[in-house]
């Protein structure tokens, strides 16, 4: 019974999470149409022609994740390949966050209304997230390059994204091996690793928000 209630917390917590990254998204397109677009910064460009280039507020260079590919300026096929790949990786991402998200509010739903049918599809659905966040991973990497002059923000998207990976791989074989060998350890386990990778990849998600749009994004 204690543990009956254990999980239904831990599965709570995961739902308002759940909540945040659906209303997280809203805000941010919010910011973008409400009267923050009359106080864009507009540049000369360095053309000479008069053109101007819109800069969104909060937005630096440190924090421009498009910038860091741009200014790589690559030369030959192999390094237009590399940057070509890595400028996917922001549409990538969105396919593992949907997927593992969408498989804990499923748990949650079952959890709570005690239909384990809820569930029957969420095997397939953790097996596509995790391999997808293998391809989101990868991309990432082409993205950013090599460590090195990375700030805190891009350190801590590169390194808790690549974690992810692996958080999901274990999550997959958590739910693979409960699903064959049913019992309520392995449940435990499974649930954890699910509730770590969904935390995780909300938090990552913000970061690499702070990234594209700037720190200021979210600013009520």
């Amino acid at each position: 019974m204690e543990t009956t209630m254990g999980l239904r917390k831990l599965m709570s917590a995961l739902a308002v999470l759940v909540v945040l990254a659906v209303t997280v998204p809203a805000f941010a397109h919010e910011d973008h149409k409400g009267p923050a677009t009359a106080s864009v910064a507009v540049a000369p460009m360095a053309d000479g022609h008069g053109s101007a280039m819109a800069a969104m507020p909060g937005m630096t260079a440190e924090m421009d994740h498009g910038g860091m590919v741009a200014d790589a300026a690559p030369r030959t096929i192999p390094q237009r390949l590399v940057r070509w790949l890595g400028a996917m990786h922001p549409a990538a991402v969105h396919f593992p966050i949907a997927l593992f998200l969408v498989a804990a509010v499923l748990e949650i739903a079952a959890l709570t209304l005690r239909r384990p049918v809820l569930t029957q599809g969420t095997r397939v659905i953790i097996a596509l997230a995790a391999i997808s966040a293998i391809g989101a991973v990868v991309l990432g990497w082409f993205a950013m390059g090599l460590p090195g002059n990375d700030d805190v923000t891009h350190t801590y998207h590169r390194w808790l994204g690549t974690s992810i990976a692996g958080l999901g791989l274990a999550t997959w074989w958590a739910k693979e091996h409960w699903t064959r060998r049913p019992g309520r350890g392995r449940e435990l386990i499974y649930i954890g690793l699910l509730s770590v990778t969904a935390a995780a990849i909300l938090v990552n998600a913000l970061l690499g928000g702070m990234l594209t749009h700037g720190v200021r994004h979210l600013m009520f």
